[in-house]
């Protein structure tokens, strides 16, 4: 089949031109540190293979030792860049979801990741995956899709994670998992099926791209302070008319740690505050910092005995956070909340009827607990 390396070179310096931008751009500090490793080594296995896929392709047919040294050699990287980047992209998308990884999938990976290092070491010797010919031509064999075979099943583990997540954990939580996906499935079933067309990590590169710009476009949501969405979010959430949990914190006494203590200890107050209502909710829903010392929790639950349990695990988790602070102040907050459908009420109609029910449960709490009381 003829190659065109022309428009070879073009994709993969297209592909180039997009994942270095991506490191000039250096969003990878916008993300949590173990997030932003591997979105770093998503973006340098993409560059590494945009380099080294047009080269092979020029040194393709050519004869000499050196041809045939960055021919097998290149191949050789291509074929092992498929057991880091789709288990790379799973990690960060379980993460992102989950806010932890398996260690079940770890293992997955681990075996999945052994047996394709094996399988390209017994190539050397036995050919199974591909061979060059004596005009060093690359022949793909039988047990070629292995490799492209495993980062496939990854991504798309990743895939079935984020929509289990998106529709039965976490209906808040958004992610572009489609927008990166859809290219790199399109570019890997274009080279898969014609040989000789360069398109799967030009197609990486267009999805990491993407990605990034989502991460960029999110910080625009994110509370500097706490980490947390800010009311921006709010406006864009996208619920339908299914039921959730709103609740609205706020912290009691906050005006006092301020006073007493200064504001940079107030602002450790909503820190850890924060830190634990977004650790009881989990995947369950998301937590906006709304503004002062006030936070809303929104649940992807519509059964109040759900929602009341996770209002008892927040107050429990707090109350064991003051019993090992040693801080000379106690946390604790005011909480009003119900069952919502944005089909009944507006946003801010919720918002208003569980900020009026909060205060409601704040006259009650400074019934019992002196105002200047630390």
């Amino acid at each position: 089949m003829e190659v065109n390396l022309l428009a070879i070179f073009i994709a993969n310096g297209m592909g180039l031109m997009l994942t270095f931008g991506i490191l000039l751009e250096n969003s990878f500090h916008l993300l949590k540190k173990q997030d932003a490793i591997i979105l770093y080594i998503l973006d340098i296995t993409t560059i590494v293979c945009c380099i080294i896929d047009p080269i092979v392709f020029a040194f393709d047919g050519h004869p000499g030792k050196l041809a045939w040294m960055v021919v097998y050699v290149g191949n050789f990287l291509l074929y092992l860049s498929n057991l880091i980047f789709g288990p790379a992209f799973l990690l960060l998308i379980e993460n992102i979801c989950r806010g932890k990884n398996s260690k079940i999938l770890i293992r997955i990976m681990a075996v999945a990741d052994i047996i394709g290092l094996a399988v390209l070491f017994i190539n050397l010797f036995h050919p199974i995956l591909f061979y060059l010919d004596e005009s060093n031509r690359y022949h793909r064999l039988s047990a070629y899709f292995l490799h492209t075979a495993i980062g496939t099943f990854f991504i798309t583990v990743a895939v079935v994670i984020y929509i289990y997540a998106r529709f039965n954990g976490g209906i808040f939580k958004v992610f572009p998992v489609v927008s990166f996906v859809s290219p790199v499935f399109f570019g890997l079933f274009v080279q898969t099926h014609f040989y000789g067309v360069s398109s799967i990590w030009p197609s990486a590169a267009i999805g990491l791209t993407l990605m990034v710009m989502y991460i960029q476009n999110r910080t625009i949501q994110i509370d500097n302070l706490t980490g947390l969405f800010n009311r921006h979010y709010l406006k864009d959430l996208k619920l339908g008319q299914k039921s959730f949990a709103l609740m609205m914190f706020d912290l009691n006494n906050f005006k006092n740690i301020n006073d007493t203590y200064g504001h940079s200890e107030g602002d450790v107050a909503l820190i850890k505050a924060s830190g634990i209502i977004n650790m009881t909710v989990a995947t369950r829903g998301i937590v906006v910092r709304y503004g002062g010392d006030e936070f809303i929790a929104l649940l992807n639950t519509g059964d109040e005995a759900v929602g009341q349990e996770y209002i008892d695990k927040i107050q429990r988790n707090i109350s064991n956070y003051n019993l090992v602070s040693g801080k000379p102040y106690e946390l604790s907050v005011s909480i009003g909340w119900g069952i919502f459908n944005l089909g009944i009420n507006t946003m801010d109609e919720i918002i208003n009827i569980v900020d009026q029910r909060m205060y409601e449960a704040k006259r009650e709490y400074y019934k019992t607990h002196d105002r200047r009381k630390r």
